[in-house]
């Protein structure tokens, strides 16, 4: 809805809409180019060119006449910012017409978007306005309310049809819901959410599958038994948990306080995940069947400036995750890292088995790994540096140059080091081998992502960096996989037929043009590419190796897209 476009007057009483959704998005962005051109001159004029004061702009914008008399008292001007008088009294009206659509088709809304611009438009202030117009929508499923704080109770009372219901602007405050509710599958909370009140909500909305939380009110105590207090020593039906940040704060809290009290979880979300989280989801969570990341960011560079080292260490328990949880299709935790030797510990054989008989037997749909999406780090492989690199290819080329009565010298020499580096090579291969043979064995698998944008994406930003030139590349994280086909063992991942998308970002990968060119050939699905994208952030220093590679596997696979991981939330696969 455009504040500069929306007729003035209200539609006719007489016309019929039957609107099943109505929704309003951020009026703020959803501007014309010329409206925006025009909002940019306007708040980049001086006072001196006749531009407004911060004061000035704060002044109550003007209003128009009221289109209905049920409208007295409803609303309040909202400030005038760089708005025109037109304009201004445009507003005023538009938000009249938006709440007399509601009214209009009362009876056949399912679905209702209230943003909270729509208080630039004009300020909402009759609560009890609000209350009147949700009890006469009797048939309203789903409602986001961004609007007006309210209480969920007098939500739930008022529409008794409502399945879904998010807000960020809920009056929460330790709330105990007074009763229970049946008819709320579906709810989202925009804003820190108090323990006591978390519980009561799983306590009293007995059909509640659905529940995401921005997180928990930092540094309080949790109760110490909130089962017994709060959900009558029962275990709640809830089927997807998310709780979107804040982790780290809530500690053991989320391991013994809440897992527990959820055994059907099939869906969960959670920006960190630890060893105490990874142990209680797969004690509790039997169900489990999608493992998601909540911060999708634009960098790992943050997740990594703490710590030693900036080191951040595998959590050892998440695989048994892969491992417990045969029926796993989601592990969506780009962050997390695994180590190789923690992988490969598991007893694979019974999965390869299971898939085996899945085979044999397509009626059993409920053997066989049916991993479907793995985004992970798997990190801990000691592979030689670059330059022991350099080194056990000098000392090989020289002792098959050497003749057989001089290669004694070059033994005492150099073969105590080649020794060494040969050994550490063989070791590393072995072990990257067995990681890529477990990955192959999940031959359901859509999407694989090993890494992840690793520089320092916003350092341009920062003050203690240089304004003039590009910010260069990072190198590779260290002991990451090798993904070629010489040594890397590549081609061990050729039975993963139903691949879509591939992602190497960060890993020391040393992908040529013969692993494009086998990729191109060995994965008939693929669609898409994490690794090679052209970079989109300003100032960040081209890269062209990577260019070179991308415009190659584009001659092979044009239909393949190359695009980054960052800031797909909405859209990502």
């Amino acid at each position: 809805m455009n504040a500069a476009t929306t007729a003035p007057q209200p539609p006719p009483r007489h016309q019929k809409q039957d609107l099943e959704t109505l929704a309003t998005g951020n009026l703020g962005v959803n501007r014309t180019r010329k409206e925006q051109d025009e909002l940019r001159r306007l708040s980049n004029l001086s006072v001196e060119q006749g531009g407004l004061t911060y004061d000035q702009r704060r002044i109550l914008a003007k209003t128009g006449p009221l289109l209905s008399a049920q409208f007295e008292g409803v609303f309040a001007p909202s400030e005038i910012e760089w708005r025109t008088v037109k304009e201004q009294q445009q507003d005023w009206l538009t938000a009249q017409n938006f709440w007399s659509l509601v009214q209009m088709n009362a009876l056949t809304l399912r679905s209702l978007r209230l943003d909270r611009s729509l208080d630039s438009l004009a300020h909402l202030r009759a609560t009890e306005f609000f209350f009147v117009t949700l009890s006469g929508l009797p048939n309203l499923q789903e409602l986001d309310n961004a609007l007006l704080q309210v209480g969920l109770t007098q939500v739930l009372d008022r529409l008794p049809n409502l399945r879904c219901h998010r807000s960020s602007i809920f009056e929460l405050h330790n709330q105990v819901l007074p009763k229970t509710y049946t008819h709320l599958c579906a709810l989202e909370i925009y804003g820190p959410v108090p323990s006591i009140t978390f519980f009561s909500l799983l306590g009293r909305l007995a059909n509640l599958e659905d529940f995401k939380v921005s997180e928990f009110v930092r540094r309080e105590q949790f109760p110490n038994n909130p089962g017994l207090s709060y959900l009558n020593n029962t275990p709640v039906r809830l089927k997807g948990l998310h709780i979107m940040s804040g982790a780290a704060n809530l500690g053991a809290n989320l391991a013994t306080h809440i897992l527990p009290w959820v055994p059907y979880l099939t869906t969960f979300t959670i920006d960190r995940i630890e060893n105490g989280t990874a142990e209680a989801l797969w004690t509790h969570c039997k169900h489990l069947d999608t493992i998601l990341h909540s911060d999708d960011g634009h960098t790992l560079f943050d997740a990594y400036s703490y710590g030693v080292n900036r080191i951040l260490y595998p959590v050892s328990k998440l695989y048994n995750i892969l491992s417990d949880f045969r029926g796993l299709k989601v592990i969506d935790r780009i962050d997390q890292r695994i180590a190789a030797s923690d992988l490969i510990a598991q007893d694979w054989t019974l999965i390869n088995n299971s898939n085996n008989n899945n085979n044999n037997n397509n009626n059993n749909n409920n053997n066989g790994p049916r991993l479907q999406v793995f985004r992970c780090q798997i990190v801990n492989i000691d592979r030689l540096t670059r330059a022991e690199e350099q080194d056990l290819i000098a000392l090989t080329t020289s002792a098959s140059s050497f003749s057989s009565s001089s290669s004694s010298m070059l033994t005492r020499l150099g073969g105590e080091v080649s020794s060494d580096l040969v050994n550490k090579h063989t070791r590393s291969k072995t072990l990257q081998h067995q990681v890529l043979s477990c990955l192959g064995m999940f031959t359901s698998l859509r999407v694989l992502d090993l890494g992840y944008e690793w520089r320092d994406v916003w350092a341009y930003t920062r003050s203690e960096t240089p304004r003039t030139g590009f910010i260069p590349y990072s190198k590779p994280f260290e002991q990451t996989l090798e993904l070629s086909l010489t040594t890397g063992g590549l081609a061990l991942l050729a039975g993963l037929k139903l691949l879509e998308v591939f992602g190497f970002e960060g890993v020391d990968h040393r992908i040529g043009k013969p692993e494009l060119e086998w990729m191109a050939k060995s994965w008939p699905r693929l669609r898409v590419m994490r690794g090679l994208q052209e970079v989109d952030l300003v100032r960040i220093q081209p890269d062209h190796v990577k260019t070179e590679l991308r415009l190659y596997m584009l001659m092979l696979r044009p239909d393949v897209k190359h695009e980054s991981l960052s800031g797909l939330a909405s859209s990502r696969v």
